[in-house]
């Protein structure tokens, strides 16, 4: 007996599904999604920008993705180039702090304090040290800082690491920095490419039994940057 027959038994009225309402559905269904397609083109084209977050419909089909054993979850391309576009304009949005000399003087003296360790990673990533970027992120999200949090979010994604990236950004306050800056887009690159060449002197590396190679910042890095930054004005 199918749930119909209930029904009938019941009765209660079936409405008949006609051929001609079912085309006319699947007309609105796909004006719906051409008018979602092109508002999300529009947006694009305009650079209408909001923070990533885990609840973004990219996002929810990765996670789908990485629940089913049988299939890998990966990034997709659009969502990609947003993730590494997003996570070069949060470094770009660290380094342009009016203080980030004073911040990066008191990292190289005492290497601890999270806002230092957070300047130094968003440096290590436009310089292209990638993985090292990566731990200082980790320091500084552990010691409460919710920009590193984000950035391990961003990074997490680039490296098709879904469920480890939602983690730092639900545990580690990724979306306290969100509603921060929810407001702002990302700012205007101000860097040149040759910002890894003029920094690279001063950025040593140092072996760890436990973490292997660690990047520190130079004692000479916050003057070579203060010259940079007033040079780039």
């Amino acid at each position: 007996m199918t749930f119909a027959d209930v029904l009938q038994g019941l009765q209660i009225a079936v409405p008949t599904y006609t051929q001609a309402q079912q085309e006319e559905d699947e007309r609105q269904l796909h004006m719906l999604i051409a008018a979602a397609v092109l508002q999300r083109e529009v947006a694009h084209n305009l650079r209408v920008h909001s923070w990533l977050v885990p609840a973004s419909p990219e996002f929810t089909g990765l996670l789908l993705q990485g629940a089913d054993p049988g299939r890998s979850a990966q990034l997709p391309q659009m969502a990609r180039e947003r993730a590494s576009e997003d996570l070069q304009a949060l470094c770009q949005l660290v380094v342009q702090r009016p203080d980030i000399e004073q911040l990066l003087l008191s990292f190289v003296e005492v290497p601890g304090e999270s806002q230092g360790a957070l300047v130094f990673a968003c440096l290590l990533q436009l310089c292209g040290y990638v993985t090292n970027a990566r731990f200082w992120w980790h320091f500084a999200a552990g010691a409460g800082s919710t920009t590193a949090a984000y950035c391990l979010f961003l990074d997490g994604l680039l490296l098709d690491r879904a469920d480890e990236a939602v983690h730092c950004y639900e545990r580690l306050g990724g979306a306290d920095f969100v509603r921060h800056y929810n407001d702002g887009g990302p700012p205007p690159a101000e860097f040149s490419a040759s910002l890894s060449t003029c920094l690279y002197e001063h950025i040593e590396q140092v072996s760890h039994e436990d973490f292997g190679v660690i990047a520190l910042p130079g004692p000479g890095l916050p003057a070579k940057l203060a010259e940079r930054r007033a040079g780039a004005r």
